[in-house]
């Protein structure tokens, strides 16, 4: 949990404020720290609310969330928020450890000197991940979360305005870690991947990473022995293929989303549409080129920041959801790829007739609860 507000409760509604939609979901934590999901409502985020990040009109947030939970029945007193936003500075830092002084002391005095803000704006978490000797000396492997403080202050204030008890603040990459701190069941793309093992790297690792493909960000986390250690933002997501598709064929944003969704990454043949040859056109070359930068992610974390090989990779979010993208990451990764939604995490049931099919929108909303 990021930032606690008062004390865990077993019944909750979890709050993913993202740029294109709201997501809101009524949670219980039963016996076993298993997972029932009551209810949930998706509706589109409304418009110019929401700014790096930030809520600025809280007001018209409030109202559509408030709609939700009444629309969908949801009877729980506490609420939890996940932020979004580009303005959330996570890192990882080394940092000398000092003689005389206390861990707490020491990290809390270096990081005025580390992050690239004020830090006096800031709201600053950290977690000691591992000590290390380097050139004899001990350093602390330290990742940290830094949040403006006026970000956090605006789904605080939405918390309050719910007339719920508010519980905590969290931001994707932690919900992310919570989500994937539990056994995910993969067995059928497991049986796939052993046939062809002989075609990627038998890589022996508890390190893998986690693709959150977003409307408007993609985020790269990686996880080491379940807990996180790695995590960046890249400014590009599934809504910018749905704009180049609709500038090249002069057609609507939600055509095009529709033929993103229709065609995906599916090659086109002699005989193929027009359309499905623009689109697996700009699709293919928007995913090439954020694959190259997910790359450099995965060098930055192996070379600079004491990362072990990756062996498997995790992909979530409604982008991740994109016809052969899977198969792409896999041909340039070497590794196992699993789309993965809620379904595939051990200790999750759902109501009986909740329509399931956009539950792999929710996964960010599901681990703010954990």
């Amino acid at each position: 949990m990021f930032w606690d507000l008062f004390f865990r409760k077993t019944s909750m509604v979890c709050i993913d404020v993202g740029y294109r939609n709201i997501k809101v979901v009524e949670v219980s934590v039963r016996k076993n720290n298993n997972i029932f999901i009551e209810n949930y409502g998706i509706v589109s985020t409304p418009p110019d609310c929401i700014k790096n990040g930030a809520i600025y009109d809280v007001e018209r947030v409030l109202r559509v969330i408030k709609s939700v939970i009444r629309e969908e029945g949801m009877k729980a007193k506490n609420a939890k928020i996940i932020m979004s936003g580009t303005n959330i500075i996570t890192r990882i830092y080394m940092i000398d450890k000092q003689e005389g002084e206390s861990e707490d002391f020491t990290i809390k005095n270096s990081m005025p000197n580390f992050l690239p803000v004020d830090i006096n704006n800031y709201r600053v978490d950290y977690k000691v991940l591992q000590t290390v000797r380097e050139n004899n000396k001990e350093k602390y492997k330290v990742f940290v979360t830094a949040v403006p403080r006026k970000i956090l202050e605006s789904y605080i204030e939405v918390l309050q305005g719910l007339d719920l008890k508010p519980l905590a603040v969290d931001i994707p990459a932690n919900s992310t870690a919570k989500f994937f701190n539990r056994e995910i069941y993969t067995k059928d793309m497991d049986e796939y991947y052993s046939k062809r093992r002989n075609r990627h790297k038998n890589v022996e690792s508890d390190t893998f990473a986690v693709l959150d493909f977003g409307s408007e960000t993609t985020i790269v986390n990686f996880l080491k022995d379940r807990i996180l250690e790695f995590n960046k933002v890249i400014l590009s997501g599934s809504s910018n293929i749905d704009n180049h598709i609709a500038n090249e064929m002069n057609i609507s944003l939600q055509e095009a989303e529709r033929l993103k969704k229709t065609y995906g990454m599916t090659r086109p043949t002699s005989v193929s549409k027009r359309d499905h040859v623009i689109t697996y056109g700009k699709v293919s070359s928007f995913i090439e080129r954020l694959v190259r930068q997910i790359a450099k992610c995965f060098e930055f974390y192996i070379e600079r920041c004491y990362g072990s090989p990756i062996s498997k990779i995790f992909i979530i979010g409604g982008g991740s959801q994109l016809s052969g993208l899977d198969q792409y990451l896999y041909s340039v990764f070497k590794v196992p790829v699993y789309p993965i939604g809620l379904l595939n995490l051990k200790g999750v049931e759902l109501r009986k007739n909740l329509d399931r099919e956009k539950l792999n929108y929710l996964i960010n909303s599901v681990g703010i609860s954990l």
